[in-house]
């Protein structure tokens, strides 16, 4: 099996992403700014997120050759 380990930044940057979108790390040392930037992309980013780790995974596994 080979594995392409291009697939590691998109599994990397949904991981940031969500984990941003359910308040567990602070995407700004703001306070004033992060809130408003969950209020704004929050919601898209919980269902958004999800998928950019599925593409990752397949990305790394060379399911869309």
């Amino acid at each position: 099996m080979h594995l392409n380990w291009g697939g590691l930044i998109l599994i990397a940057g949904g991981i940031y992403a969500l984990l941003g979108a359910f308040r567990v790390i602070r995407l700004s040392k703001n306070p004033e700014a992060n809130e408003l930037w969950l209020r704004k992309y929050g919601p898209m980013m919980k269902i958004l997120s999800p998928l950019v780790i599925l593409g990752g995974l397949g990305e790394l596994f060379g399911l869309f050759k």
